[in-house]
């Protein structure tokens, strides 16, 4: 339900398609064909390219072309069912992923742009870890390079060397990435699995989300935006006082000469 066209969902596809794999594969067993150093590794394709290199069997690439190409499609063909596994699995995976974000300190400016209506709402800080209701939060890493289901060179690898590798133990790290640019955010996310429910009871993908209550002890603060209308804060004051008198109440103001935040405690 994120409003990025950057993050994944279910509806990502592979940015690469079987005839793109093989042509990729024909080009890197043809350059271990003809490379310098002879290939190492104990893989079967790379056993079957030291034999012809032992027997010159090929004297130039195009001559291997064919050859590659019938030996590889078969290669291809066999991996793409572990591809639609793939698939299925992630589409499963984003129908039961649930996650709550959040920023790890009060006076995120970007946050409070963002999040929280220009300084005019409010945040709420609340305990997460063991014992929680967020228990295992984890930090968002921000790189340069937007995270796929799988990369071609993954896949690759596996037709070329025949290496173990499985796309699915990787799925939750999709989702604690983002870009560079927002790193200001310094961003959190508390994951949750649900059952999958398919069959026409299923809910539409607008709907998959939980309202997933929390303790009340889990609240330790409440932070008030700088525009906080007087009104909300009085009400907004004297729920926490009813419902969360273990909570401390702030109040945001801007910091003289600086871009910055500071907050006071609201006793009365």
């Amino acid at each position: 339900m994120f409003d990025d066209p950057f993050e994944l969902n279910h509806l990502t596809g592979l940015s690469f398609d079987p005839q793109s794999i093989l042509n990729a594969a024909i080009q890197a067993a043809t350059a271990m064909i003809f490379a310098k150093d002879e290939p190492r590794g104990s893989a079967p394709l790379t056993v079957v390219i030291r034999r012809w290199r032992d027997e010159e069997r090929f004297q130039s690439p195009d001559e291997a072309l064919d050859v590659l190409r019938e030996l590889l499609s078969q290669m291809v063909d066999n991996r793409l069912q572990a591809l639609d596994t793939l698939m299925a699995d992630w589409r499963r995976f984003c129908r039961t992923l649930r996650m709550c974000c959040f920023t790890a300190k009060p006076d995120n400016l970007a946050a409070w742009t963002h999040f929280a209506d220009h300084h005019r709402g409010v945040a709420i800080r609340m305990q997460c870890g063991e014992f929680t209701s967020l228990t295992k939060p984890q930090a968002v890493s921000y790189r340069p390079h937007r995270p796929e289901i799988t990369t071609m060179k993954e896949q690759l690898d596996v037709v070329l060397t025949n290496q173990d590798f499985k796309a699915q133990d990787y799925f939750f790290d999709k989702f604690t990435n983002k870009a560079l640019h927002f790193s200001h955010e310094n961003e959190w996310r508390c994951f949750r699995q649900v059952k999958d429910e398919l069959g026409p009871d299923a809910k539409p993908d607008s709907a998959w989300f939980d309202d997933i209550k929390f303790e009340r002890s889990d609240i330790t603060a409440v932070y008030f935006g700088a525009l906080t209308d007087p009104k909300a804060m009085r009400e907004i004051y004297e729920l926490v006082r009813e419902k969360y008198n273990q909570a401390k109440l702030f109040q945001a103001k801007t910091a003289h000469g600086k871009y910055d935040i500071e907050f006071s405690r609201i006793t009365s």
